[in-house]
């Protein structure tokens, strides 16, 4: 795969392509403190065309500033994403909690979205992650940084440790710490007005032990949102395809082919 990038509102950004021209294409998003290889057992199949994009403020991408991280600004950045890399062509779009809403507020705008993953996040969104400004700058060990966690109760680190990064200052964090919570902000509230404007197929697969969203709410997704299928993961968490890759993958796999 290659790294590349592109501009969109004056920021560069970046993204991962595996670079298998002419087939399917499928756009990954990840979540908020995640990048770009969240989805790698996706860049790492030939049979699709797929590209996963750091989103402002994580991986490789630029930092924008304080009031450039609303959820507009994030759906502008993929909208021209997909413009850069699909034109008019058909995509299927995966996104993960805050890349999974962008993801469903992307379907309802551009009838060239034909398939939709979306993994655990639902239409009422509530959180807090403001303690991500406090956050250690830079810690002298990776074994540190990840310690250093754990006074947020963030019990399994490995999510927050697939951003770390080793420069002369010693090891931190590529995601924007500062602006984190921003995000959260913009994204929490009822998004249920623009997951029902879009017809697309859509998958949702759940976690059930997720903090982020309940059965209930995932179920009574499927019930409202047509053409929307089900999946939910026994004994999982809020990560899916970092807990258990594979079945995620032959899930999503046995959806695209339908």
């Amino acid at each position: 795969m290659k790294r590349k990038y592109f501009e969109s509102n004056g920021l560069k950004l970046s993204y991962l392509d595996n670079e298998e021209i002419g087939k399917p294409m499928i756009l990954c998003l990840h979540g908020l403190f995640g990048n770009a290889r969240y989805y790698s057992n996706f860049l790492e199949l030939k049979k699709y065309h797929v590209l996963s994009l750091d989103q402002r403020g994580h991986g490789f991408s630029q930092h924008a500033a304080t009031g450039q991280y609303t959820c507009e600004h994030l759906l502008s950045d993929f909208l021209s994403f997909l413009d850069k890399v699909s034109k008019e062509n058909p995509v299927m779009v995966i996104g993960h909690s805050l890349g999974g809403i962008i993801a469903y507020y992307a379907a309802a705008e551009r009838s060239n979205i034909s398939k939709l993953v979306v993994e655990d996040i639902g239409a009422i969104v509530k959180g807090d992650a403001s303690f991500a400004s406090q956050i250690t700058h830079r810690t002298s060990s990776l074994l540190m940084l990840s310690d250093s966690l754990k006074k947020f109760g963030i019990k399994e680190p490995s999510y927050f440790m697939e951003s770390a990064f080793n420069d002369e200052a010693g090891w931190g964090f590529r995601f924007d710490k500062e602006h984190m919570a921003e995000i959260h902000e913009s994204i929490n509230g009822d998004h249920w007005d623009v997951l029902l404007s879009s017809s697309c197929p859509m998958l949702l697969v759940h976690g059930q032990n997720s903090w982020v969203v309940s059965d209930e709410h995932v179920i009574e997704i499927g019930e409202k949102r047509e053409n929307t299928k089900v999946v939910m993961f026994e004994h999982i968490s809020h990560g899916i395809n970092m807990e258990v890759p594979n079945e995620f993958l032959e899930h999503v796999n046995c959806f695209l082919n339908e």
